[in-house]
């Protein structure tokens, strides 16, 4: 028996083939990232991590199960009707992609396969794991995706931005100040409480290209792969900043200065600073910042 996912629209498909997997995995990955990492920027959750123990991590997983199972069944991972059955291995899909998307992040950090004990990364990835797995559960309501890539209904985003038109440098503009916007935003949520100080002390200087190689790569992911509303219209926008490679360094840089101005505002750098200290921290805050940068190019 088939049913509906709760509050989920209702768009009829023959069925789902691997690309609509994919679709689905990258936009859960996506979501994930915006809704849960800036929960992996505080020195409380991987304290909690560090003290966890592996009956403890267990049952916080077990938790973050069952929440997901329930945001599963009430809004849906996937589109169109489900089986009972079904919503259960839609939680565990999207509890995977979570601890997936986290290992990458406490890899990018250091803090796995770096001499850490392998106790410590569960327990991190255990204690921020219930965020970002919820993310990834509500991935398809909590950012307005395409209803169809050919074929959008009267009246959805797709459809109503179809008879807009824009200069190329306008939209750019706004582009890059909903970038800006998105970045002060998670800048703000982060910096005073100076849990960054302690998470730059904890993360190998080595290990900072890769951070910007990942923040780049989601950043990249939730604008122009993730299937989420106007995609195909980011791709095809004509101007030299609109392809999706430059976009993507240019909003990327942008949110650099972004972090960069708001520390030198809270004293969390100042002239007296290491330059080294004020890469680190910079390029560590762009890390969740270059999300919600990302997040605010969705709005417009």
């Amino acid at each position: 028996m088939m049913f509906e996912p709760r509050g989920a629209p209702s768009r009829p498909r023959p069925g789902r083939e691997w690309s609509d997997e994919f679709d689905d995995a990258v936009r859960g990955l996506a979501s994930g990232f915006l809704g849960g990492i800036p929960v992996v920027f505080t020195v409380d959750s991987w304290w909690l991590g560090d003290q966890d123990d592996p009956l403890e991590s267990l049952i916080l997983l077990g938790f973050s199960y069952v929440l997901t199972l329930a945001a599963v069944y009430w809004i849906g991972f996937h589109r169109g009707p489900r089986r009972r059955w079904q919503y259960f291995a839609d939680a565990l899909e999207a509890l995977a992609l979570a601890v997936l998307a986290l290992v990458a992040v406490f890899w990018s950090l250091g803090q796995i396969g770096d001499g850490q004990a392998p106790s410590i990364a569960v327990g991190r990835i255990a204690v921020t794991v219930a965020p970002v797995s919820l993310g990834v559960a509500v991935a398809n309501h909590l950012l307005a995706r395409d209803t169809s890539r050919f074929d959008p209904d009267e009246g959805d985003a797709t459809a109503m931005r179809a008879g807009v038109t824009e200069k190329s440098w306008r939209r750019t503009l706004v582009e890059l100040a909903a970038s800006v916007a998105g970045a002060f935003f998670m800048c703000l949520a982060i910096v005073p409480v100076d849990d960054l100080a302690a998470i730059t002390t904890e993360v190998p200087f080595r290990n900072l290209p890769f951070v910007i190689l990942l923040s780049v790569i989601v950043t990249y992911s939730v604008v122009f792969a993730a299937g989420f509303t106007g995609e195909a219209e980011r791709h095809a926008a004509p101007g030299p900043l609109q392809t999706p490679f430059a976009e993507t360094v240019f909003a990327y840089v942008a949110a650099l200065l972004v972090c960069l101005a708001v520390l030198w505002l809270f004293g969390r750098v100042d002239e007296d600073s290491a330059p080294l200290e004020i890469y680190a921290k910079t390029v560590l805050l762009a890390f969740p910042a270059s999300m919600a940068a990302a997040a605010g190019r969705l709005a417009v």
